[in-house]
């Protein structure tokens, strides 16, 4: 239902950047990468300072593997809007990827002071931290995430690992 009704918005106005947004994030969903991938691009083509499309392009790109153009969308977004929290937390898992571990640190840590019950970012540092052997500074972190997120089944696992490893 939801593609038939982007269908629609984009035949009615082909250049509206919102609607090729949402069309990217919904095939992004349903894992069809390459044509998320396209619609962010026709986004940012109508609408050149959309943080939020650069971000999630990012994270498509990261998906399709290609983590030189992703932290290049993720800079993009950040460089339009400096306060997007879920921008800074694609950046550190971009860092990590690159095994840049201690700017991922950094930039999970820009995300929490955004917003500082982000259970995602929560879990990303406690991920990160982990790699980087800081074992207690991991558990606060994953405990957090479970605390604000305990529906989500990834995170008790981390937290659970990091206890057995301590």
């Amino acid at each position: 239902a939801s593609i038939k009704c982007l269908e629609q918005a984009l035949a009615v106005k082909p250049n509206y950047a919102e609607a090729h947004y949402n069309f990217g994030n919904v095939l992004k969903e349903l894992r069809q990468l390459e044509a998320a991938v396209e619609h962010y691009l026709q986004a940012l083509e109508f609408k050149p300072d959309f943080a939020e499309a650069h971000s999630n392009l990012g994270v498509a790109l990261k998906e399709l593997g290609q983590l030189d153009a992703m932290v290049h969308h993720l800079e993009q977004a950040l460089a339009i809007k400096p306060n997007l929290a879920e921008g800074h937390n694609n950046l550190g898992n971009a860092l990590t990827d690159l095994d840049q571990l201690d700017a991922a640190v950094k930039s999970f840590e820009k995300a929490l002071t955004l917003n500082p019950d982000y259970a995602y970012a929560h879990n990303n540092i406690g991920v990160t931290l982990k790699e980087l052997d800081r074992l207690d500074e991991a558990l606060v972190s994953y405990e957090r995430a479970y605390y604000l997120k305990p529906e989500i089944d990834f995170l008790l696992g981390g937290l659970l690992d990091t206890k057995m490893h301590l």
